[in-house]
């Protein structure tokens, strides 16, 4: 079909509620502008887990748990073998998905424990303009505090419905009592039933802490588990995991319900459902760490009757493209801004495998995980990850890699830095300014080929291909202006220090400047951060 018969057809259609306004990608092999795709816009159910890697669902080749729900929504829809998150930490990876920007072009939204500026729209601010209802459960962007919006972006909280689904077994839940899709169910009864609506369901799991014997519950056999090649492979790691697991299957669960409720409801023939994480496994050398159990995620998207399912689809996505995709979908104009592009291409082609070979190419960052940089236990990184390649370039080379996550599995390798000398160095140790993996030959990125003369032409096209991409998106890091990322504000303190109570509706946006700015200065008094503290206040500006 000809693009300017079909724009031209599109303008004709002004009495019809819904049509796309990007229309290169319908052509005679598609059904889309054949009529019955324009009556209505889609409704999204977008559901991300914490801490998921991609490699422990079904759907990804995992035989150590079972995750049947979310098996189904793969068999009948499309999975995405290659996608990667924009940084490995969980606030800032979730305000690049809802901007649809690297996490770094975000100014204090980079890092955890900061804040995402007003002045970056979202995805769902975007649909909400276009008369979508917009809500969110479970855990949405966070942690850290809102500042300058009104409301999480995620969307308008429904936290009200929880339970303990494990009574029979634990006096308090083992994992968040957020009775997830019956908040999603509560939602819909509230709205028009012709209302689109974009839906938000954020778990908490598979975040760190675990209650020990909820896989006994789950019925996991943890003598099956595999350790990756990164962790030492013993029954205390193994057992670690196997909570971890556990907690994934808690995941499934709720997936079959949102499938019954969206059922029940009658909103399940026009709704998208995407399942994905925010970062990988909470364990060493993964989440926080560039390396693939760190960035890859699993990211399965479902649209019955829409999309041609039981496809497997190779093209690298970043998890910033899903922004800009579900924009196209609703018919919503995409921001020039935005550093991600729809995959729409990929979810109505029929084919399986590599779609657009021009899509190989993922980039991701890390900045502070946790509040280090004074005692200098965080190593800044940026990286380029190809179907062949990942290089590391890492910016802070002195430092000791200390905000980890902590765990059974981070106290096991302290314990036994000896015996493990070499896994306890990959994890914990200074690094190189840059690290290059062959990941068909090195899966676990173990093997650091930086210094190997075989490999030196790919890794100075990779260095060059990843520094002109950073400056052509003005990474303040490469443009030798760090200062935004050093004195980002780490609103953690006020929570872990008691001073105020966590509450997954409420972060701390009703503090008034005053009172947030007299809680950070007794915050980082509190652990002797006086000197930080101010000059954090001197580079926000007044903004704190």
């Amino acid at each position: 079909m000809n693009k300017s018969l079909i724009t031209a057809l599109l303008l004709c259609l002004g009495n019809i509620s819904f049509a796309w306004e990007i229309t290169y990608f319908a052509t005679d092999d598609h059904p889309y502008l054949q009529g019955e795709y324009l009556q209505e816009p889609p409704n999204i159910v977008f559901i991300i887990a914490d801490d998921l890697s991609w490699k422990h669902l079904g759907a990804y080749g995992s035989e150590e748990l079972l995750t049947p729900n979310i098996d189904r929504l793969a068999r009948e829809g499309v999975t995405f073998e290659n996608a990667f998150v924009s940084t490995p930490s969980c606030s800032p990876s979730r305000a690049a998905i809802l901007t649809g920007r690297n996490g770094f072009e975000l100014e204090e939204g980079a890092s955890l424990w900061g804040y995402l500026p007003a002045k970056f729209p979202t995805y769902t601010s975007l649909l909400e303009d276009k008369d979508y209802e917009i809500a969110s459960t479970g855990k949405a962007w966070g942690p850290g505090l809102l500042i300058d919006r009104k409301l999480n972006p995620a969307g308008k909280p429904y936290l009200n419905i929880r339970t303990n689904k494990y009574a029979s077994s634990f006096d308090q839940s083992p994992v968040s009592d957020i009775h997830y899709s019956e908040n999603l169910s509560i939602f819909l009864k509230q709205i028009d039933q012709d209302q689109a609506f974009c839906f938000w369901l954020g778990t908490f799991e598979p975040h760190r802490g675990y209650k020990k014997g909820l896989a006994a519950v789950q019925k996991l056999d943890c003598t099956r588990i595999k350790v990756p090649e990164f962790l030492p492979n013993e029954d205390q790691v193994r057992s670690d995991i196997c909570e971890y697991l556990a907690e994934i299957q808690h995941i499934d669960q709720t997936v079959g319900e949102v499938i019954n409720v969206l059922q029940e409801q009658k909103r399940i023939d026009n709704t998208i459902l995407i399942i994905t994480s925010d970062n990988g496994m909470p364990f060493p050398r993964a989440k926080a760490n560039l390396y693939d159990y760190g960035t890859r995620v699993p990211l399965i998207v479902w649209w019955p009757n829409q999309i041609k399912g039981g496809r497997r689809v190779t093209d690298i996505i970043s998890l910033t493209d899903i922004a800009p995709t579900l924009l196209e979908i609703s018919g919503t104009p995409i921001p020039a801004e935005m550093s991600g592009k729809s995959f729409l291409p990929q979810l109505i082609s029929k084919q399986s495998g590599q779609i657009d070979p021009k899509r190989n190419t993922a980039y991701t960052y890390r900045e502070r995980h946790a509040f280090s940089y004074s005692n200098g236990g965080s190593i800044p990184a940026r990286a380029i990850r190809t179907n062949e390649y990942l290089l590391i370039q890492n910016f802070n080379t002195d430092s000791l890699t200390r905000d980890i996550d902590g765990g059974p599995t981070k106290d096991f390798m302290v314990k036994n830095k000896i015996k493990y000398a070499d896994l306890f160095q990959l994890s914990f140790d200074k690094r190189q300014a840059f690290e290059l993996y062959d990941i068909s030959k090195d899966k676990f990125q173990l093997n650091n080929l930086i210094q190997d003369p075989n490999y030196q032409k790919v890794f100075e096209e990779l260095r060059n291909q990843l520094h002109t991409y950073l400056i052509s998106r003005k990474d303040p890091r490469l443009m030798a202006e760090p200062q935004p990322f050093l004195y980002n504000p780490y609103f953690g303190f006020l929570f872990s220090k008691g001073l105020i109570k966590w509450a997954p509706d409420q972060q701390g946006q009703d503090l008034s400047f005053t009172e947030r700015r007299n809680l950070l200065k007794k915050a980082f008094l509190m652990v002797n951060e006086e000197d930080w503290y101010k000059e954090m206040i001197k580079k926000q500006n007044g903004k704190l």
